[in-house]
Formats: C-alpha cells, sequence, structure tokens
C-alpha cells in the first residue's frame, strides 16, 4: 500500500498529490483527470512538498541526520510541460474579476455588486456560472454585457446581492434578525476550463450579520482634555425615580470621554457617526434616540409631536416604561419595539403636544436644559431605526451645562425672611417706645413743672 500526502490549495484551485514513493500527481479542483509529474527525487528519499500563497512550490528533503533542506519546485512550469506533451488548452483567453477580498460583511440596507469578465475565440460559447452555498440569505441579481471584437468573444457579468427583508413592526424581531444572517459561500467560474487554465475560479463568502469592526460617534466631541478626579451631586428631585437621596456620581473619564461644556441657553442636537476598523463610514441620518444613564430628566426637546408631523401620539421614554417595567432603561426602548407616529393604523391620536423624544440628522430636534439649575448629564444614544444594522450601536457622551446662578434653598430664603421681618418689628417696637418717651418728655412733664411751680407761689 502506498500512501499519498495531498496538499490542496483551495484559493487557486491547484491540488498537488504526493505518493510516498515520491511520485507526485496533479490536477485541478472540479477536473477529474490528473497527470502525472515528472520525477524530482528517487523513491527512498524522505520528502516534503509545500506551496506557498503565491503558488511557489517547494520540495523540503529530510536527511538521515535531521536535517531539512527545502528545493523550489516551479509547479507552473511543470503544468505547462506536460500541458505542451499532452497539446491540452484552456478554452478561454482571460477570466477576470474585482473580487478582491475572501470575505465581505453585509449589513442590513447594504449591496454587494461584484463583476466577471471571459474573454474567448469565438463559436466556442463560453458563459459565467455563480454558484451559491449554505443559507438563502440574499437575493442575486445578475446583468450581462456582451460583445464580439476581432474573433473574441467578451462576456462581462455584474452580480448584485442584495436583502429584501423588513424589520420594522414585526411580532418578534430578534428571531427575524437570527433567521436572515449567516455565511453564504460564493463561486463564479467559466463553464469551461482545463488543468492549463490560469486562476478559473473565484471563491468568497459574504456574511450577512454584524460587523464587530463598527461602531458609532457623536460629532463634535474634543478627545483630549485633562482626566480629574471629579464627583458631582443630582439633586433627588432631577432624578426620574424620585429616590430618597441625592445621588453622588464618580465621573469615569475613560467611559464617558471629554464632557461638552454648554451654556444654558445653548440648544443641543446630536449628530451621529459611524466608523470601523478603517476610519468613518458615513454620517448617520436615521432615527436615535438618547437618555442620560444616571437616572436625570431635568431636560427636555424643542420639538412637539405636531411640528414633526406625528398623526398619533408617538413613543416616549415615560410611555415605554410603563410598558416595560420589568427591563432596564436601557432596554425599553430600542429598534425591536419602535413603531413610528406617522399613520393613522397605528397607535391613539393623544396629546401631539408632548415633546417628540426622536432625534435624526434632519429633524433638528435639540436637546434643552433648565433655565434654573446647571449640572453634568451624562447620555447614552442608541440607533433606533430597526433597517440600519444588525449591531446593537450605541455610543456615550457628556454635557456639563453652566450659566444659570444657582438659586438659593427654601429654608435658606424663609430663614431670611423671617429674620428681616423679625428685625423689621423690633425696630418698629422699639422706635414706638423711644419716640413715647421722648413724647412724654416734652409734653407731659413741662406741664408737671409748671403746676407744680403756681402752687408753691
Amino acid at each position: 500500500m502506498v500512501l499519498a500526502q495531498i496538499f490542496n490549495e483551495d484559493y487557486y484551485g491547484n491540488i498537488v498529490v504526493k505518493m510516498e514513493n515520491n511520485i507526485m500527481f496533479f490536477f485541478k479542483i472540479n477536473i477529474e483527470d490528473a497527470v502525472k509529474l515528472h520525477r524530482w527525487t528517487n523513491s527512498t528519499t524522505k520528502s516534503l512538498i509545500f506551496l506557498n500563497s503565491s503558488a511557489q512550490g517547494y520540495l523540503v528533503y529530510v536527511s538521515e541526520h535531521g536535517t531539512v533542506s527545502p528545493q523550489e519546485f516551479p509547479i507552473v512550469l511543470e503544468i505547462q510541460s506536460i500541458a505542451l506533451k499532452t497539446k491540452e488548452k484552456c478554452p478561454f483567453v482571460a477570466f477576470t474579476t474585482n473580487i478582491f477580498y475572501v470575505f465581505y460583511f453585509l449589513d442590513k440596507g447594504q449591496n454587494l455588486t461584484v463583476w466577471a469578465q471571459i474573454v474567448y475565440p469565438e463559436n466556442i460559447g463560453l458563459y459565467i456560472i455563480v454558484e451559491s452555498y449554505g443559507p438563502k440569505l440574499l437575493k442575486i441579481k445578475k446583468q450581462i454585457h456582451y460583445e464580439i471584437v476581432s474573433g473574441y468573444c467578451t462576456k462581462t457579468m455584474f452580480i448584485t446581492f442584495s436583502q429584501t427583508v423588513k424589520y420594522e413592526a414585526v411580532n418578534d424581531y430578534f428571531k427575524l434578525q437570527y433567521q436572515n444572517t449567516g455565511v453564504m459561500l460564493i463561486q463564479t467560474r467559466p463553464s469551461e476550463y482545463t488543468k492549463t487554465c490560469p486562476v478559473s475560479l473565484k471563491v468568497f463568502q459574504i456574511a450577512v450579520g454584524c460587523d464587530a469592526s463598527k461602531y458609532i460617534a457623536v460629532k463634535g466631541f474634543n478627545k483630549r482634555c485633562t482626566p480629574h478626579d471629579f464627583y458631582y451631586i443630582i439633586e433627588k428631585s432631577y432624578l426620574r425615580n424620585r429616590p430618597s437621596k441625592n445621588l453622588r456620581v464618580q465621573y469615569n473619564w475613560q467611559k464617558y470621554g471629554c464632557p461638552l461644556r454648554l451654556n444654558f441657553r445653548e440648544k443641543f442636537h446630536p449628530l451621529i457617526e459611524l466608523y470601523s476598523d478603517e476610519g468613518f463610514v458615513e454620517d448617520v441620518s436615521v432615527n436615535f434616540i438618547v437618555w442620560e444613564i444616571h437616572g436625570r430628566n431635568d431636560y427636555s426637546f424643542n420639538t412637539t409631536m405636531a411640528k414633526t408631523g406625528c398623526l398619533h401620539e408617538a413613543q416616549t421614554w415615560k410611555s415605554m416604561i410603563e410598558l416595560n417595567r420589568d427591563l432596564p432603561l436601557e432596554k425599553v426602548w430600542g429598534p425591536e419595539n419602535y413603531r413610528h407616529c406617522f399613520s393613522y393604523a397605528i397607535g391613539r391620536p393623544g396629546d401631539l403636544n408632548q415633546p417628540y423624544e426622536i432625534i435624526n440628522k434632519s429633524n433638528y430636534n435639540h436637546l434643552v436644559w433648565s433655565m434654573y439649575h446647571t449640572g453634568m448629564y451624562v447620555f447614552q444614544v442608541k440607533i433606533l431605526d430597526p433597517n440600519y444594522s444588525f449591531c446593537n450601536l450605541t455610543a456615550i457622551f457628556a454635557i456639563e451645562v453652566y450659566g444659570v446662578i444657582p438659586s438659593p434653598s427654601g429654608y435658606l430664603v424663609a430663614s431670611f425672611l423671617f429674620f428681616l421681618m423679625l428685625l423689621f418689628f423690633s425696630i418698629l417696637v422699639l422706635s414706638y417706645f423711644h419716640y413715647m418717651r421722648i413724647y412724654k418728655h416734652y409734653i407731659y412733664e413741662p406741664n408737671y413743672k409748671m403746676e407744680r411751680k403756681q402752687k408753691n407761689s
């Protein structure tokens, strides 16, 4: 029994089989017959065969003393030499594509278009085959351009992979996402090819799902500042749950980043940017929501539901918290339960003068601050549009509001007023007795003395 060592370079489709007695055979993927290559060494020498990523071959010899010595193995020349003997020719002149990567990511709403081109002698009748393996997650659309010049035919196929699933207002958002994520294997190849053909097929994968390299950030925040130990107090009346005590917060510079300082008269409209490991991707134009992560609700929005064009009451943090009391604040509202307010068929008319709490790039909905106090706000932003991404895209930003002269507490004001009133009445009483004394001295006492003089005389 003769054992074989097999090397398969999948991307180029070359397969070299080396037997234990150093006899080698060559064939290509999807071709059934193999050809015997020239013998490069005797049957007793221990050797291995190795092909690198550029299809350069090496024979690695191992001596009795354990010494390893590599020798180049010109696999391309070997194939051409065999083809010259068998008079085998490639049926096409060239097969090219713009598929430069082995792996592609497709998120929601994204399409991928690639092309493949084959050039062959006229009257042979070749064409391009596109095959997909794995789950049927994408719609495949093909367009073919054909031309003949100087006895050669050129066929170019444009292949577009797209998604058609809509995720808004579905019964089970997460289940639908799971059913439409996965990996598809795509192969493009000529309808005919032989062992003498150059790279005759392209195989690549398309992953439909969340690209972990994606993230969002809020535009306009300075990334250079000097961190320092910083604590601040949030008064209990400013907190959503109205606790019994004020909340003391330590500012986490590493997590929250540098805060943006705004005067209390300045409104703030967040602009969201999408990034990947390669850098900036795009400005995010879809709907998103913000909330203060420590529970503050002493801010509002400058746009109402009516001004936005709502036909019924829009979702708000208050309504979503009431519907999802058992969930933490960051999970009560998101793309999984988002419903728009621009249809008569959904929801009830309600009060459309309420603040509209959904923001996007074009609606110019701004955050507005209290006119009576300053504070530090740490917001988290989340993409709300269910058709934008498979990823849970969130970011944190901080805003420090300044400019308001803090008003004294009610107890202090009452104490001060009481002291002023007490002082006023004390002065008034003392003045009364003082003036009564003067009046008595100048009015009553002189008459009393005159009467005594008259009696004595």
